[in-house]
């Protein structure tokens, strides 16, 4: 299904010099968005990016410094906000179980929120200020471990399934909440990814390892890797939840809303994507060695099992996400035809 814009639109993406943020960045400057606004911690864009059609600003998304003025800039510069995507996360579940007060304080987007409500103000009686329709679109980037990991293809439905393994997972599944409670439906969307995959980010490289970067060099290399046979998930490639986000952007106020898994269509273990990337290369695989999760101590409990069924979302959008052969290509740099 093709997004349609107006060449008006305008976007802030926060978190906007990270991984996947760069790519929705991209996305959004090639299908010709007027402006986009993005947010970094210390890491910001260089300057050619957009040709003067990318603006960034420096946000402690912990603490909240530097947010009401990144969006009074934005709003009294261009008139206003169409989309706004939060990418700013503390990701690694290691570092939130360390220190789930700083876990809870950088995924929960309080400092976003009420600095969009002083610049939108919720209406006073219907049809006076504010109304919902008014008001940009929020997209907030959740993940996978909201699910507790004891069941497969989980559905975006509350129920058992809903109940966050680590620290990490607890303070997604809370910024969820408060997210939900805050922005009106009409104009709230939240995605729950699984793993993000793709070749390297588009304008500036991220001070992190990328999975498959792991895979690969894993399979290259001449000593063997344990990778876990009974932990699932459904990778998805940054590029396709980038499509995702730019057909919601397009889409009326109160439609394409509410809470949506965003996955690829593949549920595979760790093991399992090894062993695939192996094939599609063609590439040997005699360097993976399977073993249960139990079997290391990460200092972190990882739930097994929290592959999402995603039909939710590409009926909703059209949008149909690569499986994991093509995203392993990809971020290998393969040609390929899409």
């Amino acid at each position: 299904r093709a997004a349609r814009f107006r060449v008006t639109m305008r976007a802030l993406v926060v978190g906007g010099s990270g991984y996947l943020g760069q790519f929705v960045i991209q996305s959004m400057l090639d299908a010709g968005y007027a402006h986009v606004f993005y947010t970094y911690g210390n890491n910001k864009l260089p300057s050619d990016v957009g040709g003067g059609r990318c603006s960034g600003y420096k946000v402690d998304v912990s603490n909240g410094e530097g947010m009401k003025e990144c969006i009074n800039a934005m709003v009294s510069s261009t008139g206003g906000l169409d989309v706004v995507v939060n990418c700013a996360a503390m990701s690694s579940p290691g570092d939130c179980e360390k220190n789930p007060e700083l876990a809870n304080l950088t995924n929960a987007p309080k400092a976003l929120l009420l600095a969009l409500r002083d610049a939108y103000p919720p209406a006073v009686k219907r049809g006076q200020t504010g109304p919902d329709e008014k008001k940009p679109l929020l997209i907030h980037v959740s993940t996978d471990q909201v699910y507790c990991g004891s069941y497969e293809n989980n559905l975006e439905l509350d129920g058992p399934h809903v109940a966050p393994a680590n620290k990490y997972g607890v303070s997604k599944l809370n910024a969820e909440k408060i997210v939900r409670e805050t922005w009106p439906f009409a104009q709230c969307v939240v995605l729950r990814s699984s793993i993000i995959t793709g070749p390297q980010a588009p304008f500036q490289a991220v001070n992190r390892p990328l999975f498959l970067d792991f895979i690969l060099n894993s399979l290259k290399g001449d000593v063997a890797v344990t990778f876990f046979h009974d932990e699932f998930r459904n990778p998805i490639a940054a590029c396709d939840i980038a499509r995702h986000i730019l057909v919601l952007a397009a889409s009326k106020p109160g439609t394409m809303r509410g809470v949506f898994n965003c996955g690829g269509p593949d549920r595979v273990s760790r093991v399992g994507m090894a062993k695939k990337t192996a094939s599609a290369l063609g590439w040997s695989d005699k360097n993976i060695l399977s073993a249960p999760s139990a079997s290391v101590d990460r200092g972190v409990k990882s739930p097994l099992d929290i592959s999402m069924d995603s039909s939710k979302l590409e009926n909703a959008t059209g949008v149909r996400a690569s499986g994991w052969e093509l995203q392993t290509k990809l971020a290998a740099g393969v040609r390929y035809i899409r």
